[in-house]
């Protein structure tokens, strides 16, 4: 019985799952209250909406992987969103990276 619920375990906790869930917290926290539909309003990126969201949830991934970016999360799932928090441990790392990222995005125009 017990090398069945490992197994059911096993099946539940399938890392690239939990990579996907937690990309989806990590974007739900990041464009929460328009924040996301802000950046692109005023960064004018030449991508669609979905494609800067996708990118610029990947480029805050990297900054909480390398620490100039912060998330808290609760202990236990709570019904405050000011549980869930993004901090920026260098907010101009942030802003140059966000450029880096609006730039390689414009299409080169030819004369």
């Amino acid at each position: 019985m017990s090398a069945i619920l490992r197994g059911i375990m096993a099946t539940e906790m399938v890392a690239s799952d939990l990579r996907s869930k937690h990309r989806q917290l990590v974007r739900m926290i990041w464009t929460r209250n328009g924040r996301g539909e802000q950046y692109f309003r005023v960064l004018e990126p030449d991508l669609t909406y979905s494609k800067f969201e996708t990118r610029v949830t990947d480029l805050v991934c990297r900054g909480l992987a390398e620490g100039w970016i912060e998330l808290t999360l609760p202990k236990a799932p709570s019904t405050e969103e000011s549980d869930y928090r993004m901090s920026f441990a260098d907010e101009e790392r942030f802003v140059e990276e966000l450029h880096q990222l609006v730039e390689s995005s414009r299409k080169t125009k030819k004369p």
